[in-house]
């Protein structure tokens, strides 16, 4: 039996795809992440890893009526290179949201958090936020 871990981390997020062969096409192309398992008898269902064992867990399903909102209201994925992140999923047909932008939190306890971040939207409406930490104030 593995031990818990001592911090909570990312297992991973679920999602019913309206457009399933393009979404999954998009995580991998777009995003880099694998095919970690593959189920489902009516409706595919694919297990993709981030990169470090955290998943987005896609469903096969919905009907024509995408939400507009898209399945959740987003993810977060950390990166060590925004602009790169950002048009590799652009490239893969993610719709812009918000180009990278950089932001310092000045009130995050215990300490100010300074970062790039950036949004994409996915085939099915959900969005993805890239962040990029940085050590201090923009140079």
């Amino acid at each position: 039996m593995n031990p818990i871990p001592k911090e909570p981390s990312l297992h991973h997020v679920g999602m019913t795809s309206y457009h399933f062969d393009e979404t999954v096409k998009f995580y991998q192309e777009g995003l880099g992440f694998t095919i970690k398992h593959i189920w489902g008898r009516d409706q595919r269902v694919y297990m993709m890893d981030m990169g470090d064992g955290s998943c987005i867990e896609v469903f096969e399903g919905g009907g024509e009526d995408v939400p507009a909102s898209g399945r959740w209201l987003h993810v977060a994925l950390r990166t060590d290179d925004i602009h790169a992140s950002y048009n590799r999923a652009l490239d893969a047909g993610g719709k812009p949201k918000l180009a990278p932008t950089f932001a310092d939190i000045l009130e995050a306890q215990p300490k100010p958090v300074y970062m790039y971040f950036a949004y994409v939207v996915g085939f099915d409406g959900e969005e993805i936020e890239f962040i990029q930490e940085v050590e201090g104030p923009e140079a």
